[in-house]
């Protein structure tokens, strides 16, 4: 049985999705040389379905880790579930910066930057990622709240479609966020607003 509240909710969702479908599907047709295919635009289109199916179940990306990879610690296993689960959701690096990132070394992936925890020295974590002007195309999956040491996160100058994360509010080291030049859809997340400056 379905409430007012819930169907207000389903309704919302529907129209936000048919406008970043919409917004996705025509910003790609025009991208010159980096052009999406039309399957590739429908393969997004059906992720982010998946994707807002996944916030409101609490589903993920189910990124099986192999257990005969070894991590230093559990924060760059979530580092490697979290990065693992993004690559799963780009479409398109026609610049192959996430080519290297497959093994348990996150630390050694193109455009992550590791330093040490800050509630311990001793500990590796992802503290920064930058893939500015990749080209990349794709989503940010739920995933990404893992990354709870990020401090620097530089997207800008891409083609990632659809909203920003809900978990992205894990992040409580944020301290520069780039997502400009891509081509995102809906209002800015007030979560970001009720970060300290």
């Amino acid at each position: 049985m379905y409430s007012k509240k819930n169907s207000t909710l389903i309704c919302c969702f529907l129209l936000a999705f048919s406008i970043t479908s919409v917004f996705c599907y025509s910003s790609a047709i025009y991208v010159g040389d980096g052009r999406l295919t039309d399957g590739e635009v429908s393969y997004i289109l059906q992720r982010q379905l998946l994707h807002y199916r996944d916030e409101l179940t609490g589903r993920g990306e189910y990124v099986s880790v192999d257990p005969t990879l070894g991590f230093e610690t559990p924060r760059l296993r979530n580092a490697y579930i979290a990065l693992q689960a993004w690559k799963q959701a780009i479409i398109s690096d026609p610049q192959n910066l996430t080519v290297d990132w497959t093994e348990s070394g996150v630390c050694n992936y193109t455009g992550v930057f590791c330093a040490p925890a800050p509630d311990n020295g001793s500990e590796l974590t992802v503290a920064g990622i930058d893939l500015n002007h990749g080209d990349i195309a794709g989503y940010l999956p739920e995933e990404l709240g893992l990354l709870t040491d990020l401090a620097l996160f530089h997207m800008n100058s891409n083609r990632f479609c659809g909203t920003v994360p809900k978990k992205f509010r894990n992040l409580k080291l944020l301290f520069e966020l780039d997502l400009s030049n891509n081509r995102f859809a809906g209002i800015f997340p007030t979560l970001f607003l009720n970060y300290r400056s």
